[in-house]
């Protein structure tokens, strides 16, 4: 049972639209999995290896950044109250992302680099995310809904085009030549609007809607949430500022800049912690699991995140690469999809049936089973990934690429469930006419 009071539900766009991204999304998932059991540790020499940026990208485009088209186009009509503008653009927008995510790998998991296929990346990856921000920006300009939750979008979207520039301006880069800047520095920034300005500040503002939504809780206070917002926002103006003016080599004033945005974090934790343990609807499902590990190891990601610093020891590094992208944001965006995937199927192709005929239940639409199952594979492949990188043995890394792996494989094949149940025919309804038809004549 889903709370949809005060969603627009009837501005859902058709299901082809969103679903194109929730079925090439996982092939990424399992892509990367691929990845790590072909190179193993090897991807672990160095942070800045082409190889190994290559594979962080089949994780952050291929399958992040492609959930987050995907949901952004169904869920703003609905939240937001007004429908993306020219939906023809969608489908040019799912081709070119897949293309250009393709093409990055390509051109930069070659020793050298390929200059072609990074000329191919830019190009597609410009065109599909200018392609997916200006309808998207439009819709969020004009939106009459006034929810904390699309402030959040406003600003993952703004993040996520300070990203792209600076993803632009590292393949040129590799095109022609570097320019006279710390690449530490922007590497940095591009990192803090990519994975916190876009994907954190997404999750933490749609949470304020789809977790009352999914699970029956309290709704989160707004002006708790506009506060959260704000941190955040501050944060992600501050630290880069603090970034390009003392550099990497002092981070306590960068992190000093990182303390709205923390203590936001905190805020909302403590809140969500609050929400889940009112909910009233008690029953645990798989889905909440998801978000459960996934606060969980956000929760482990700032640790390692502090401590990389104070201990000097770069393996921290890579702990918060693994807990933030594969621990935190994964989980989440797995969650959301196995509840709003046997949702939209149904309310598409059976809600105009109930009362008529039999149709399946939401659950009915979902591998339960399957999905139970799948818990423990992601909770598998986060540890063993992290067991990894604090040991150096190169057979986990790959072990937990095999996890990835079957975790895609398992959305993939959720999808397909919902997908393959067909809706029963209608039976038919007698002409209105037909009832007047033996009236006598005046």
């Amino acid at each position: 049972m889903l709370a949809t009071a005060g969603l627009r539900i009837d501005q859902a766009p058709p299901l082809h639209l969103p679903f194109r991204f929730f079925g090439t999304a996982p092939l990424f998932v399992m892509l990367t999995g691929a990845a790590l059991s072909c190179w193993g540790s090897d991807l672990l020499l160095t942070p800045l290896a082409p190889a190994t940026v290559a594979t962080l990208h089949l994780l952050l485009l291929g399958w992040l950044l492609m959930v987050v088209c995907g949901a952004m186009i169904q869920m703003i009509p609905v939240l937001a109250g007004i429908p993306v503008p020219w939906p023809r653009l969608v489908p040019w927008v799912h081709a070119l992302l897949t293309v250009g995510t393709l093409a990055l790998f390509a051109g930069l998991s070659r020793e050298p680099v390929w200059p072609a296929a990074l000329l191919v990346a830019v190009a597609a990856l410009i065109l599909a995310v200018g392609g997916f921000l200006v309808p998207i920006a439009v819709a969020l300009v004009k939106a009459p809904a006034k929810h904390p939750t699309v402030n959040g979008m406003r600003l993952a979207m703004l993040c996520l085009a300070g990203t792209l520039s600076l993803g632009v301006l590292f393949v040129g880069e590799h095109l022609h030549g570097f320019i006279d800047l710390d690449r530490r520095i922007l590497v940095a920034i591009h990192l803090l609007w990519g994975l916190i300005g876009t994907m954190g500040v997404l999750i933490v503002g749609v949470s304020f809607q789809v977790l009352p939504m999914f699970y029956m809780t309290p709704a989160f206070p707004e002006r708790v949430a506009i506060r959260v917002l704000l941190g955040l926002a501050v944060s992600l103006l501050l630290v880069p500022v603090a970034l390009l003016l003392v550099g990497v080599d002092h981070p306590w004033i960068p992190l000093a800049a990182a303390l709205p945005g923390l203590a936001a974090l905190i805020r909302y934790g403590i809140e969500i912690k609050r929400m889940l343990q009112q909910r009233k609807r008690k029953l645990v499902d798989a889905t909440l699991r998801f978000w459960q590990i996934g606060f969980l190891c956000a929760v482990l990601s700032l640790i390692a995140l502090a401590c990389w610093p104070v201990t000097e020891d770069d393996r921290w590094r890579w702990v918060v690469g693994i807990l933030y992208p594969v621990g935190w944001v994964t989980p989440v965006m797995i969650g959301m999809l196995h509840k709003i995937i046997p949702f939209l199927v149904w309310f598409h192709r059976f809600s105009t049936l109930a009362g008529l005929v039999e149709i399946p239940m939401m659950d009915d639409l979902s591998p339960l089973r399957v999905v139970n199952a799948q818990v423990w594979l992601m909770v598998g492949s986060v540890v063993t990934l992290v067991l990894a990188v604090l040991t150096g043995w190169d057979f986990l890394i790959r072990l937990g690429g095999v996890g990835l792996i079957a975790v895609g494989g398992i959305v993939l094949y959720a999808l397909w469930f919902s997908l393959r149940i067909t809706p029963p025919k209608a039976p038919e309804m007698p002409d209105f006419a037909s009832f007047f038809k033996d009236l006598p004549a005046r």
